[in-house]
């Protein structure tokens, strides 16, 4: 597969800016191209070049000028062909195994940090692809080939999170336990109810505080053990780190959630909503997967709320 089959298969129901492809690219679990514009608007060059797509360029009163691709006859037939092609042999990148490979001196710590990391990106890629739904232009048979590949994909994720416990009970015992007095309790200090309540689960978070970017990857293994995309973050587990922007521990944990399309909504006291860190939140309000509220009652309406 290249990035023209990408780029054709992307406008094959639907028409799209060189924007939408590259969020549908850095979404898609089947894409492995991580939506650079430069290459993407190349390509698309070439493709109008080509005749396999046409381009309508609209302009806003209030919006900037937009180009808008949408497959031609042409490119159906190149997209076929392109799909006949000779399947490849899937390939095995996995850099984490390099790591574990000329990772001989980690200490058990060490390694159960690693492991505890890994575990909790693959559960967080997991728990994204749960909620993908077929377009409603797609036919029953296109629909029922992407259940088919999600199916795949999720199996692949499952199999990955069973292969690190297997990880865990082999390795980690023949690890050097050197520091492991220090480093004792650092990593599990979070611990979360599953709340339910309207038809609908979030997790709470009941004891611990948000310290670090790992913390971020702790509430996406969470969500995803409980069936969840949705978080609850009380004043209480927001440490003076994550309220410091100077640390950036609140921006790399809230992106770790978005990454995995998980929702999440704070609930601060007033003394905790001051200086940058007010201005930092009325940005991140703007979006559409975290909100901070002083109102409890308000915080879980809109982490509740039906979603677009």
């Amino acid at each position: 597969m290249n990035i023209q089959h990408a780029i054709l298969g992307l406008l094959r129901n639907q028409s799209l800016t060189g924007y939408e492809m590259k969020k549908a690219m850095q979404k898609s679990p089947i894409i492995y191209w991580s939506g650079n514009n430069s290459q993407i608007y190349r390509t698309l060059a070439e493709l109008e070049d080509e005749g396999f797509v046409s381009v309508e360029v609209k302009h806003g009163e209030a919006s900037p000028t937009k180009k808008i691709y949408t497959l031609t006859n042409r490119g159906r037939e190149e997209l076929h062909r392109l799909t006949l092609g000779f399947p490849e042999v899937p390939e095995i990148r996995k850099t984490f195994l390099m790591q574990l490979v000329f990772g001989g001196s980690l200490t058990k710590p060490e390694l159960e940090s690693l492991l505890e990391q890994y575990s909790g990106e693959v559960k967080g890629m997991a728990l994204s692809i749960q909620h993908e739904a077929p377009s409603d232009r797609s036919s029953p048979y296109e629909s029922a080939i992407q259940e088919l590949v999600m199916e795949n994909i999720l199996q692949m994720y499952e199999s990955e999170l069973r292969w690190i416990d297997k990880v865990r009970s082999v390795a980690l015992p023949l690890a050097s336990d050197q520091q492991e007095t220090q480093e004792k309790g650092r990593h599990y200090n979070m611990q979360f109810n599953k709340v339910h309540k309207n038809g609908q689960d979030y997790i709470e978070v009941v004891s611990g505080e948000i310290r670090e970017e790992q913390d971020g990857l702790r509430l996406v293994a969470a969500c995803a053990e409980n069936g969840t995309h949705k978080v609850m973050l009380p004043a209480a587990c927001l440490s003076e780190s994550f309220l410091q922007l100077s640390t950036r521990v609140a921006g790399l944990v809230l992106q770790k959630l978005v990454n995995y399309n998980i929702k999440a909504v704070a609930v601060l006291d007033a003394d905790q909503t001051r200086g940058k860190f007010k201005d930092f939140l009325a940005e991140a309000n703007r979006g559409k997967l975290f909100h901070a509220f002083e109102d409890r009652g308000q915080a879980e309406s809109w982490l509740l709320e039906d979603e677009e």
